[in-house]
């Protein structure tokens, strides 16, 4: 009996540090997480709260939603956010949009900006994971939605287990990201971003170069080989807003010189006619249907506008656009 007690409580200490490691991890994840976990998490915490004078215009898709328009200068009243994140689909965006409207009411107008490629790829599901960023049941209805589509990047070996070590913060997802920021090594810096994005409305800057002549990530596509997955999230994040009496602009952020000249003929025809469908299907929607192409200097890196070019393709949006 004292063997087994003895063993117990060996058991006990041996496993003390771990619980106090996911405990760390669950507690102050601002202070050892990457700052592109800082953009999850001030988009996550804006949605998800009641906010007492809400916008009435939301910028929503990936990050080049989140870096082609200053919302200040679209708004000179300033009523608007926005609530894009780099590296999210129509799947994480959908869920925003609920959040946002369930917790804040629905915008009159919504623009809507996703890459192209982003209907095709599922990149980033990982770092939805890793930074926690849908509830546990939001996670359990996409992996069911994704078993019915048959999408592969998420429904994989060993994906329920994933899972379900992100939502406890096990040691074995967060440990080394901690071990390198020394547990609260990016407190501070974190912090910073994350008021600098509040304080700009949501917008953040992607690539600093003051020009870039690098292909973007569609021209490594030869044909719109989509998600089926993507494309039931998009279709509900459609319904959603339009259901919901929100005005829709389905607008398309920039590519550069280098890029427009290496693209498929195919993927943007198919591409084309995607949205040619999502107009049919929502015909009060403003949907653009051309990508514009802005000279190579006005790129940050190869896929987004530097600020030069998020302010030119704003004045762009502000003046043609009736937003």
């Amino acid at each position: 009996m004292k063997d087994c007690f003895k063993l117990f409580i060996k058991c006990i200490l041996i496993s003390l540090p771990l619980v106090m490691a996911a405990a760390f991890a669950f507690i102050d994840p601002m202070g050892y997480m990457t700052q592109e976990y800082v953009l999850w998490r001030e988009e996550k915490d804006y949605v998800n709260n009641t906010l007492a004078d809400p916008p009435n215009t939301v910028i929503i898709g990936d990050s080049r939603a989140k870096s082609s328009i200053i919302p200040k200068e679209l708004k000179d009243d300033m009523d608007i956010y926005n609530i894009g994140i780099g590296g999210a689909t129509s799947i994480e965006m959908y869920y925003a949009t609920r959040n946002f409207i369930k917790n804040s009411g629905a915008p009159k107008k919504a623009v809507v900006i996703f890459a192209p490629y982003h209907f095709c790829d599922i990149d980033n599901w990982d770092q939805t994971l890793f930074t926690n960023y849908l509830s546990l049941s939001e996670t359990a209805e996409v992996y069911m939605n994704a078993l019915r589509f048959g999408e592969k990047k998420i429904v994989k070996k060993g994906s329920l287990s994933d899972i379900l070590s992100f939502k406890l913060y096990l040691p074995s997802k967060y440990l080394a990201q901690m071990y390198e920021e020394r547990f609260t090594g990016a407190s501070l810096r974190n912090h910073e971003k994350y008021d600098t994005i509040r304080k700009d409305l949501g917008y953040c800057e992607f690539g600093s170069d003051d020009g870039n002549d690098g292909v973007n990530y569609e021209v490594h596509h030869e044909y719109f080989d989509s998600s089926k997955l993507v494309l039931f999230y998009y279709d509900r994040l459609l319904e959603l807003l339009s259901n919901s009496g929100t005005q829709i602009h389905i607008l398309q952020a920039p590519i550069n010189e280098a890029s427009s000249k290496e693209i498929h003929p195919e993927f943007l025809a198919g591409y084309g006619d995607f949205l040619d469908d999502v107009q049919k299907r929502y015909p009060g929607a403003y949907v653009e249907r051309d990508l514009p192409v802005y000279e190579n200097g006005y790129f940050g890196d190869n896929n987004h506008l530097n600020r030069k070019g998020a302010e030119k393709y704003t004045s762009h949006v502000k003046n043609e656009s009736g937003l």
